[in-house]
């Protein structure tokens, strides 16, 4: 009976269905939520294994495919949270786009399909490599969207997540693959076992050797100027932000909120969320606030606003505002979301009007706001946190603090409030800065160049403040709360030209070397002597 059992049981998880949903749910639970990081360096060995048994190429990309949707639509279910605004269609774009990243499996799939009988030696190298190549086209093609890159899945591995900073969040996933495959690999082949259980010590430990190292060298490093800070986290709703009689009565209580959080400090900046002003910041009433606030506590603002030119454009802004309370400068957000702030194929397919009304403008240029000589401040507008060359280019322009405005109102409390916030974890990391994180609805405080986080967490009421201290412990806790926070984040010397400002590079050049590599293995060069 025993055995009769334990021979169902391995046929169960031979069958292909089991090993394509295994994966793609194990990966997708290293994900926030629940985020149990260290399934990544197993979850993909069931797809690896049904490969090597599979040799019916078609079946492989169909297998892959559909793992790859499995993971997509469990990873990405917070973009469901739509249907309340637009209706059914959002559900279908969900879909769509999960598919389309899906897709990109299929063809790696049936890719590292064709390198498995070959040298081990070069083989081991190959799927990594192509993985990287993938998640660096998910985050390019079609304006990019890199949500799901596997590196980000690794944020409380503190020293695996160090390697941001020399290659980006898709040299991280080059590693979790080579453990993946490499273990993989060993299964089954029997001859080569030792090889492929070589290599996978390799990618576990190497990775975390230079993680070591790095944060090492960067922890070492010591900061004297401090900049002290204070963030908003107003927590409006969406359905207020969409209605006019608010507009200037959320700049107004946000103006009271910070009142009540300051009191009597010195601050030298303020930061309130994205969309915090939704109608025209020109407005006398609006001004009027703004002046309130920075002149009575002579501090600059970096607020979220709206902006009209005089062509008629609607942009997603920022404003800096001085001292003086003068805005004297503006960032209009360049890298839009699509479907969110503009919709793509609107042309060929007029219907799409349904889910966006209407399109917000690009803006041309990343913009610096300088605080004082030894400050600048780099921009990022919400869905620009999700790309490492716009920050890395802040860097490269003189930044030496990374803001990240956001509004997640629009999701509730899905798990998209968390897997963003890992997200602006790895972009201070890459560009080695403290970066500022200031949301509406969301976790709102700041990171170290490290990728260590300071949660806001202080509760304001009417008139008064609570300290909360579990927040420290539990940042989701703050999710949909009114809270804020009074920081002094350390003054990182920038140095621009340093190699970690071309960084972002690193995942086109693996992806191309496992290509090249793939080719000679597929293709060898043959040559021929003629002896006379």
């Amino acid at each position: 009976m025993e055995h009769i059992k334990y021979q169902y049981f391995i046929n169960i998880i031979r069958r292909p269905l089991f090993s394509i949903l295994a994966s793609g749910i194990l990966l997708s639970l290293t994900f926030p939520k629940p985020h149990i990081f260290y399934l990544a360096w197993i979850a993909l060995i069931p797809l690896f294994n049904l490969s090597f048994r599979e040799s019916n190429k078609k079946k492989i990309f169909l297998y892959y495919t559909i793992s790859g949707w499995v993971f997509h639509s469990l990873t990405l279910n917070w973009l469901i949270a739509n249907t309340f605004w637009v209706g059914f269609p959002a559900f279908i774009g969900y879909q769509i786009l999960c598919l389309g990243l899906s897709i990109f499996w299929g063809i790696y799939g049936w890719l590292i399909k064709n390198t498995e009988d070959k040298k081990p030696i070069i083989t081991l190298l190959i799927p990594p490599a192509l993985w990287v190549g993938m998640e660096y086209l998910h985050s390019t093609l079609f304006t990019g969207f890199g949500w799901c890159n596997l590196g980000y899945s690794q944020g409380p591995d503190k020293i695996l997540a160090q390697i941001a900073s020399v290659g980006t969040v898709p040299l991280i996933s080059f590693f979790i693959v080579g453990v993946n495959y490499s273990i993989s690999y060993s299964l089954f082949s029997q001859k080569h076992r030792i090889t492929g259980l070589t290599y996978g010590f390799i990618f576990l430990s190497l990775p975390h050797i230079i993680g070591w190292i790095l944060l090492s060298n960067i922890s070492a490093q010591s900061h004297v100027d401090k900049l002290k800070i204070a963030i908003l986290q107003p927590n409006f709703s969406q359905e207020i932000k969409f209605d006019p009689f608010w507009h200037q009565e959320m700049v107004r209580l946000t103006g009271e909120f910070t009142k009540v959080l300051i009191k009597d400090e010195t601050i030298d900046l303020i930061f309130w969320p994205e969309a915090l002003i939704m109608c025209d910041y020109k407005e006398p009433i609006i001004t009027k606030i703004l002046q309130n606030i920075t002149t009575n506590y002579n501090s600059y603002l970096i607020t979220g606003s709206t902006r009209l030119d005089e062509n008629g454009n609607d942009f997603n802004s920022c404003l800096l505002i001085s001292p003086k309370g003068e805005v004297v400068e503006f960032y209009d957000k360049v890298h839009l979301a699509p479907f969110g702030e503009y919709l793509p194929l609107s042309n060929i397919l007029p219907f799409l009007r349904s889910i966006l009304p209407y399109d917000v403008s690009a803006g041309k240029e990343q913009k610096i706001f300088k605080i004082k000589d030894n400050v600048k401040i780099g921009p990022l507008i919400c869905f620009e946190v999700l790309f490492s060359p716009l920050a890395l280019n802040l860097k490269s322009l003189g930044a030496n603090i990374i803001a990240v405005m956001t509004n997640l109102a629009w999701f509730g409390e899905t798990n998209a409030i968390e897997q963003e916030l890992e997200i602006s974890r790895m972009r201070a990391i890459e560009t080695r800065l403290p970066l500022v994180h200031c949301t509406n609805t969301g976790i709102s405080g700041f990171f170290l160049p490290t990728g260590e986080f300071f949660s806001a967490q202080t509760l304001i009421g009417k008139g008064k403040t609570l300290k909360y201290p579990p927040l420290a412990i539990q940042p989701q806790m703050g999710i949909r709360t009114r809270l804020g926070e009074i920081f002094e984040v350390p003054i990182v010397p920038n140095s621009p030209n340093q190699i970690n400002s071309h960084i972002d590079k690193v995942p086109a050049l693996l992806g191309i070397s496992g290509l090249i590599l793939l080719s000679i293995m597929c293709f060898p060069i043959k040559t021929t002597q003629n002896f006379n």
